[in-house]
């Protein structure tokens, strides 16, 4: 049974090393399995053969003025998308899209003023931005409000929950700034809460668990009933990911913490070797139980010795803050050391690299089939499906791109459809600057469909195109699936897709 406990703002947490996390496994993975296509023998994709991007709109009226920003960012199995659009007030606004709907539906902001280090004397400021961060199979919905100061990396923000049209405040009494990160079908979140120290902006952050239920009054406020997550001491340490069975990850100081909320289980995981940071990227649902009856969720992260930013940069494809890494994309060469790992709950395993040494983890289905890029012999991109073999042997299979040089898979479905970003070979010129053309993918069974880019909601031609697009999730519906995604501009100008494909 879940163990729930009232919000501490001092939380004593484990840095036990627990035995057996680190070894393991094998870094030397095939490359190809035994009846597999080469994919670079693989022809050209027709672009848009899956059938025509929907684009989302805005929230902006009236409807027609199409260069308004959207970002879309998750898509859950009724195919409801959420994200962040331009507003007008709030700037930058929280939203939910329906299939066959032709609005958007604005989930709210806080009208409290969040506390900012970024002014000079600090001081409160009204929150500008409100993000949509992730939704459940229900349609609950977890999001931020935010100051806006450095998105999409703000510090200073307050977390809410959306539901059934009900906008509820997550903050509690005391912390600084909240932030919602994951929520589970079962409506429980993980959040990050964060609290001064010693002086206003001498923070500390912390990993938080809520039922998704239990509240308690705080004067005449309903306030979430927070349980803290496991943690290092003297560290910061934020939430990641929770399962459907209670388990959670956390990424303290430089390090992983596996905090399973059903027995109180803290395992901190150890390096892959040579690395000095660990980062957990998510956790599944496998099919694995052991003697408790409860499935254990496996884990994938990242180590090595890189910049988080950077890492983090990569994997959600939000790099407006990091234009010098435009020329190239977003490719894993920028790392300067970095390994994918597979977690089972005793050995970490190295996923394996194409030949050129790195490779980055970025999701997970409940079969362990682990997508993301690793780079090739000759120093390029190429997104991956890599599974541990009943031998506890990794198998790695390169996915190939759209004609062009890189590629990158952010997210993997349960009937192991994989999307993201490929780049097709050609290249996009705009007064001087010049820049690769990616598109968003998908892949099935050895095909790499090109998804192509949606333009034809323009009603003015002196609105540049988007020629560059990347796909972010697709969900379980297996012949139904949906998906979504971006097109972006030259200057990362973004716009949200739905899709609906038409498998051949």
């Amino acid at each position: 049974m879940k163990r729930v406990f009232i919000l501490l703002l001092v939380i004593v947490f484990s840095a036990v090393l627990i035995q057996g996390c680190g070894g393991g496994g094998s870094s030397a993975s095939p490359k190809l399995q035994e009846g597999e296509d080469d994919p670079g023998n693989i022809p050209p994709p027709e672009i848009g053969k899956l059938g025509d991007l929907v684009d989302l709109g805005d929230l902006v009226y009236p409807l027609g003025d199409h260069w308004y920003f959207t970002w879309a960012r998750v898509i859950n199995d009724e195919g409801t998308v959420i994200g962040q659009s331009n507003n007008g007030s709030p700037v930058r606004a929280a939203f939910k899209w329906e299939p066959g709907s032709e609005e958007m539906t604005f989930l709210g902001i806080h009208v409290d003023p969040i506390f900012s280090c970024e002014l000079t004397p600090p001081a409160f400021f009204g929150p500008i931005y409100s993000e949509a961060v992730d939704i459940n199979a229900t349609g609950t919905i977890i999001g931020n409000s935010s100051t806006g100061f450095n998105w999409p990396d703000d510090n200073e923000k307050r977390a809410f929950l959306w539901e059934n049209g009900v906008f509820t405040d997550l903050h509690p009494p005391g912390a600084l700034w909240s932030e919602t990160v994951d929520i589970n079908n079962n409506g429980e979140v993980v959040v990050t809460l964060s609290f001064s120290r010693n002086s206003p902006c001498d923070i500390i952050s912390g990993a938080f668990y809520w039922d998704g239920e239990t509240f308690t009054t705080v004067g005449s406020t309903l306030v979430p009933v927070y349980q803290g997550l496991g943690g290092v001491l003297g560290e910061s340490s934020e939430a990641v990911a929770i399962n459907e069975n209670g388990q959670t990850i956390v990424n303290a100081g430089d390090t992983v913490i596996f905090h399973d909320l059903n027995w109180d289980v803290i395992e901190v995981l150890n390096h892959l070797p040579f690395a000095c940071i660990t980062v957990a990227v998510d956790i599944n649902d496998s099919g694995f139980v052991n003697n408790d009856g409860i499935p254990d969720g496996h884990v994938i992260g990242n180590s090595g010795c890189f910049d988080r930013k950077v890492l983090a940069t990569i994997l959600d494809y939000t790099f407006l803050e990091l234009p010098e890494i435009l020329p190239k994309g977003p490719t894993i060469d920028r790392l300067e050391k970095v390994q994918g790992f597979f977690w089972d709950g005793g050995a970490m395993y190295p996923v394996d690299h194409l030949g050129g040494g790195k490779s980055v983890a970025a999701n997970i289905n409940n079969k362990d089939q682990v997508v993301g890029g690793a780079l090739t012999e000759d120093g390029k991109t190429h997104a991956f499906l890599w599974t541990l073999g009943p031998d506890e042997k990794g198998v790695i299979r390169d996915l190939g791109t759209l004609g062009g040089d890189n590629s990158f898979a952010l997210a993997i479905n349960e009937a192991g459809q994989v999307v993201g970003w490929a780049e097709t070979g050609e290249s996009y010129s705009e007064q001087g600057v010049v820049r690769p053309v990616r598109h968003a993918f998908l892949w099935e069974d050895g095909q790499m469909y090109d998804l192509g880019v949606h333009n034809d909601f323009y009603d003015y031609s002196f609105i540049p195109p988007y020629p560059f697009s990347y796909a972010v999730d697709i969900n379980e519906l297996g012949v139904l699936n949906t998906l979504t995604g971006n097109s972006v501009t030259i200057n990362e100008h973004s716009r949200g897709f739905f899709l609906s494909p038409e498998m051949p």
